[in-house]
């Protein structure tokens, strides 16, 4: 997309704002997110290539199955009687329950129960938390139809990692600091947005809402153990979004400006030390982000899928029995090490972010999905004699190549008591785009994440009507199947 001045991202032929210092700003350093808001304003689902579309609906698949386990969870449970005085019969749905609510709120429960297991999608943290959620509430709220809902889900996608990228900070204060979530709430306020439609304006106001919307960065590793049950606090930010898409649809003022002011603007405020604003439109319509998003396949952390899939690689090909194990070494980035080796987690939280502990999963060959965190799989002295025999270093070449490239390097090697050393490297985990997940892996995961809840038996039925909903003219028929009132 070519760069367009600053006078002719105004309105054309039509009278100035009242409020163009803040909506229509001239230093050039707010083109791009002017760019950017123009974009999202003029985007249609004829748009999008074919592939792209697809990916948003895999997503949404994906994310309802997340929702939907996450209601199964012992934290799970906790939220929804947290939320349940606020019912709003004729609200939102929150999928695998009875409950209603009004959409920020919808927006916030969701996002919250997509987070819990942590295995809905990984793109430079977790659009789909924030970005499904927002999407799905304002198009229930709304009415709006479901080609309406998918370009909603790909311009979260394509705003929130460009900002992302944007305010992306430097390897320094990444260390100590949780700047890299911060974006999502910028990436559910363009989902309501372009969900909702509206003018330029309104989208100005919008992305300047939710800029303003979001909460401080935040993540648990930062405030010691046990972990604090917000996590990455996407809810918050999937409330955020929808409010700033809910205030601009009245023409609510929103402060665009502070979306790029180098000195008092949102990258600032997030606490990043660098702001590139080029980002912000690079690539719009040409380069599609949505693409980059890697599907999990194990419920932790994404940064802990390469060392599960290389201890399961050694176990199935060489049948190792867990009481077998001798030791087991895991040679991996610094990350690693610092944030994620805990070989006493003492929550499911915990125990998503222990190298340790997912490892023991995969010694023990459990299948993936919530029984991971179940409070009998977290009290086995199976697992925790297994922990206790797990060591990790971290890995020069593998550290080397998570700084410079982003790469997830894991190198495993299991010892046996009979002297037997097996030794697997994996380079990307399952699920990045250089390995995607099969439609079948998706599907079957979906499905695992139903079993056992009050959806299991409409499992088919709900799959089948999300990957084929732009052939519907609505959504009603897909929500009345999430909701288990069945209103």
């Amino acid at each position: 997309m070519s760069r367009v001045p600053t006078a002719a991202l105004k309105y054309e032929g039509k009278a100035p704002s009242a409020f163009e210092h803040i909506l229509f700003p001239r230093d050039p350093i707010h083109e791009d997110a002017g760019l950017l808001a123009r974009f999202l304003s003029n985007l249609r689902y004829e748009d999008i290539p074919v592939d792209v579309l697809k990916m948003a609906k895999v997503v949404t698949l994906d994310t309802i199955g997340c929702v939907v386990a996450g209601t199964r969870t012992v934290l799970g449970q906790k939220i929804l009687a947290a939320y349940d005085g606020g019912g709003y019969p004729s609200g939102c749905c929150i999928p695998g329950t009875s409950l209603h609510l009004t959409p920020s709120l919808a927006a916030k429960v969701n996002s919250w129960l997509s987070d819990v297991l942590d295995y809905e999608d990984a793109a430079a943290g977790h659009p789909s938390a924030t970005v499904i959620p927002a999407a799905l509430a304002m198009a229930e709220y709304l009415n709006a139809t479901p080609k309406q809902f998918l370009a909603g889900v790909v311009a979260g996608y394509e705003a929130g990692l460009r900002v992302h990228d944007a305010t992306r900070a430097s390897p320094e204060v990444y260390r100590r600091f949780a700047v890299y979530h911060a974006w999502h709430g910028m990436a559910s306020g363009a989902a309501a947005m372009v969900v909702s439609g509206g003018s330029e304006e309104q989208f100005r106001s919008a992305l300047g809402h939710a800029a303003a919307n979001t909460n401080i960065p935040l993540w648990y590793v930062q405030y010691g153990r046990p972990a604090h049950s917000l996590k990455a606090n996407y809810g918050q930010m999937a409330l955020g979004g929808v409010d700033a898409a809910l205030c601009a649809r009245q023409n609510v003022i929103g402060p665009f400006a502070m979306v790029s002011d180098a000195e008092r603007g949102f990258a600032r405020i997030i606490g990043s030390d660098q702001f590139d604003p080029g980002q912000l439109s690079a690539g719009l319509g040409n380069v599609w982000r949505t693409r980059e998003t890697c599907l999990k396949a194990y419920p932790c952390c994404y940064f802990l899928h390469s060392t599960i899939d290389a201890v399961s690689r050694l176990v199935n090909l060489h049948k190792i029995d867990h009481k077998d194990v001798g030791r087991l070494h895991i040679g991996c980035f610094s990350r690693i090490y610092e944030w994620f080796s805990d070989k006493v987690p003492s929550s499911a939280i915990d125990a998503q972010f222990s190298v340790q502990y997912v490892s023991a999963m995969a010694l023990l060959s459990i299948e993936a999905g919530r029984e991971w965190y179940s409070p009998s799989q977290m009290a086995s002295d199976s697992v925790s004699e297994l922990i206790g025999k797990i060591e990790v270093e971290v890995d020069p070449i593998a550290e080397e190549a998570f700084w410079k490239s982003g790469q997830l390097i894991s190198a495993v090697t299991i010892f046996t008591k009979s002297g037997q050393s097996f030794r697997e490297r994996v380079d990307w985990p399952p699920g990045h785009p250089s390995r995607p997940l099969s439609d079948s892996d998706v599907e079957s995961k979906f499905l695992r994440n139903l079993r056992g809840t009050s959806l299991e038996s409409d499992g088919s039925q709900i799959l089948e009507k999300t990957m084929n909903m732009d052939r519907s003219d609505s959504l009603n028929d897909l929500c009345k199947l999430l909701s288990t009132a069945r209103i």
